[in-house]
């Protein structure tokens, strides 16, 4: 009898992660307006139909694609939180033929593109007034200009970014941050991370920094790791707080 209730325990178990990992959201590519252009991203849709907040994703240097699946496991752990997630494909066709574009020539037009995104999305009737912006390297260093330029984003997660270096804008106010990096971080010190968030606080913003030891460049899409299992955790749960919480 013992054997059989410590396999049926077993079944159970394996079950319930099997209902789990099916019911992980599926994102669908669509189009965004902006003043720019139309913008490709790829959305998932959080539970439900009631109003809710918005988070858009921006990549790296690299994109989303070599990662594809990595980004899209992310996005849909916030949109089961009750949030809808976007990946923001903010290059254009002549930024990705550039290989990337000129980061610091381009940067204030796309620091205004993933505005105009967030602005459409916050007229439509889904949205319950709440946005916030979640970016890795240089999305994290992206995300901290446009919500410099606009007062209505109400969050923002900073992935191993920094200050918003190339816009010549005084900076005079931030949404509340969750600065995440590591310490071994080669390519975007650590250090960077600490000015953004001491900045921040001087600015009166609530600020959340999060270093890990040993860590380095890039462990935001391993949520299968230790360390991005535990970004993840507290993105979500500073989203949820940020921007479900009434």
């Amino acid at each position: 009898m013992l054997k059989f209730t410590k396999y049926l325990l077993v079944v159970l178990i394996f079950a319930l992660y099997a209902r789990v990992e099916a019911a992980d959201i599926a994102g669908y590519e669509m189009k965004l307006p902006s003043q720019e252009r139309e913008v490709k991203v790829v959305y998932f849709h959080a539970p439900g139909d009631a109003p809710r907040p918005a988070a858009l994703l921006l990549h790296g240097a690299g994109g989303f694609d070599r990662r594809i699946a990595d980004y899209s496991r992310y996005a849909a752990a916030v949109a089961e939180t009750g949030i809808d997630a976007y990946l923001v494909y903010y290059y254009s066709n002549a930024d990705i033929e550039g290989g990337g574009g000129n980061f610091e020539v381009r940067y204030p037009a796309w620091a205004r593109l993933v505005d105009d995104l967030a602005d459409y999305l916050l007229a439509q009737k889904t949205s319950n007034g709440k946005i916030g912006l979640v970016g890795f390297s240089n999305g994290g260093i992206l995300a901290t200009g446009a919500a410099v330029l606009d007062s209505k984003i109400n969050a923002a997660v900073i992935y191993y970014g920094t200050e918003p270096w190339p816009l010549k804008n005084a900076i005079r106010r931030y949404p509340p941050l969750l600065v995440l990096h590591g310490d071994a971080d080669e390519i975007i010190p650590v250090d960077a991370g600490r000015q953004l968030a001491e900045k921040a606080r001087e600015l009166g913003t609530a600020v959340d920094l999060v270093v890990y030891p040993n860590e380095v460049h890039g462990f935001g899409s391993n949520i299968a790791g230790k360390n991005g299992a535990d970004a993840l955790a507290r993105t979500l749960a500073f989203l949820k707080k940020e921007l479900l919480a009434p």
